[in-house]
């Protein structure tokens, strides 16, 4: 394993390797060892009560007590039985060959058992894991109409397996890495060896490296130590609970991150329009497609700046708005006491707070703060005349236009910050101000890299390579997107070299349809 650790080196005296576990593991009940004998051969498995599958457990016992024998086991040298055992009487099951005491005892920690015999310097690591886990569900947090309802879990040879089982490619690489000091987490990199480039793999390796913690239980902690930039509102990396979307990332040339424990992973590199792009998308009919990616970004545009647009017009720039609109946000506003900034800043911190209420509570009184904010508080402060009853709708456009966008929870919860950004711009400065905010806002977005990759291409910089803008605003057909994107990828750039569909048929075609076209 890539973790850096004493070593101690195991010895061929038992005795002395229970002594170290027993040590190790004291005051600690839910270790069992559990001491038996092949012939006269005194061995010693070890594991934690409650995380091994009882039924691979019995088979096991079974198959070393009944299945070897006694006499040919006194033939064989004394440091090289357990290797005879493992190679002859355990056939069936995924083992690892260990040297060193300490990261034996780190397996023992990560849900397996080990074996250990007496006379031999080695000890075996067994895959005998059955962790307590809830059952494959679909996705909470990117459910689609279309396409895989399956979602990772905790566990991460589930995780692993499922995207195994979508992309069964020789050249899918997985490397493991043991993070944490105290939690000793298992945490897994996935990628395609010929899509990834060299540099990027070999950086996220060095940074997985330098991880030096105490606990690590999710992927996004993993995703604070690596990504490029130390202070940043922007994702780096994109965190995912569908399988699929995992793997047409692996196709593009990112990597992908796992964790034990976390039912999401990380893909890399990772670049802004992306994060705006559902996996819907891509099981949609592409003209369809293009007209909600559309809709999205307008949602993004209401979302960001339809509270500034509205204090900034009505403050400073009243002569933008017809006249029968200026009387009637006038009439609105006569009975408001506070300017309109207050007045926004005011009702948006409610809704921002019915928001968090929603989310934090059960979901059997969640439904009921819905129905106050919506229209105790809502219509009761409209009746007050303490906000605007233009300002309740502009409020609800934005916060609907949030929710539309919101394909990735990752993005939602920074144009709720964004908003606040353009609204105290927008009362200071008017319009200008929302300017200098955009553009700032441009200026950072421009100088952000993932892993090397321009955070705004293949918009800025421009592609060299034509098409590269095919999956961007809108999506081409799948047989219409030949490359990967070249940013990202490595030495295989060629995506996919189907022919487009054609309603035209061959002379063969024909006569064998007309063959077969009769009555039957």
């Amino acid at each position: 394993m890539p973790y850096p650790h004493e070593f101690l080196e195991i010895s061929p005296n038992l005795a002395e390797n229970e002594k170290f576990l027993r040590q190790s593991f004291e005051k600690t009940t839910d270790i069992v060892f559990r001491e038996f004998y092949l012939g006269e051969n005194r061995c010693l498995a070890v594991w934690v009560d409650g995380l091994i599958n009882n039924r691979v457990s019995h088979d096991l016992f079974r198959a070393l007590m009944l299945d070897v024998n006694p006499d040919r086991l006194k033939q064989i040298p004394a440091n090289e039985r357990l290797d005879y055992v493992n190679k002859h009487h355990l056939p069936f099951y995924a083992t690892l060959r260990v040297v060193d005491m300490i990261e034996l005892r780190r397996w023992v920690l990560m849900h397996k058992l080990i074996l250990l015999m007496d006379g031999s310097p080695i000890g075996l690591v067994l895959d005998a894991e059955a962790t307590p886990m809830r059952g494959i569900t679909e996705p909470t947090l990117e459910s689609v109409v279309y396409g895989p309802r399956d979602a990772f879990v905790e566990s991460l040879r589930i995780n692993t397996a499922l995207i195994r089982a979508r992309l069964g490619d020789v050249k899918l690489k997985s490397e493991n890495f043991i993070l944490g000091r105290r939690s000793n987490t298992l945490v897994t990199l996935m990628y395609v060896e010929d899509l990834a480039r060299p540099d990027v793999i070999e950086e996220v390796r060095n940074r997985m490296k330098r991880i030096d913690t105490d606990a690590i239980w999710d992927v996004y902690q993993i995703k604070e130590c690596i990504h490029d930039q130390r202070w940043t509102l922007f994702p780096m990396m994109k965190q995912t609970e569908r399988p699929d979307k995992v793997v047409a990332d692996l196709l593009e040339g990112r990597f992908a991150i796992l964790v034990d424990g976390s039912p999401q992973a990380l893909t890399a590199p990772s670049i802004l329009v992306e994060f705006f792009q559902s996996a819907e998308d891509y099981y949609e009919n592409p003209i369809i497609t293009a007209g909600l990616r559309i809709l999205r970004y307008l949602s993004l545009l209401i979302a960001c700046t339809g509270l500034g647009f509205y204090v900034a017009v009505t403050t400073f720039h009243q002569e933008m708005l017809p006249i029968p609109l200026i009387f009637s946000v006038a009439g609105a506003r006569e009975t408001v006491p506070f300017p309109a900034f207050f007045e926004a800043l005011l009702l948006m911190v409610v809704f921002e707070l019915l928001v968090e209420a929603g989310i934090r509570l059960p979901r059997v009184v969640g439904g009921a703060v819905n129905i106050v904010g919506a229209l105790i508080i809502g219509q009761a402060s409209v009746q007050a005349g303490l906000v605007s009853p233009i300002l309740v709708i502009v409020i609800a456009a934005t916060a609907i236009s949030n929710f539309a966008v919101s394909v990735n929870y990752q993005v939602a919860n920074i144009l709720r910050l964004l908003r606040i950004l353009f609204l105290i711009f927008a009362a200071l400065l008017g319009l200008y101000g929302m300017s200098l905010v955009l553009l700032a806002l441009l200026v950072r977005l421009a100088s952000l890299k993932s892993f090397g990759v321009p955070y705004l291409a293949p918009l800025a910089p421009a592609s060299p390579i034509p098409g590269e803008t095919k999956d961007v605003f809108y999506r081409l057909p799948k047989w219409h997107i030949k490359s990967r994107p070249h940013f990202i990828a490595g030495s295989d750039l060629i995506r996919d070299n189907t022919q487009p569909p054609s309603s035209d048929m061959g002379p063969e075609t024909s006569a064998d349809a007309d063959e077969g076209g009769g009555n039957k």
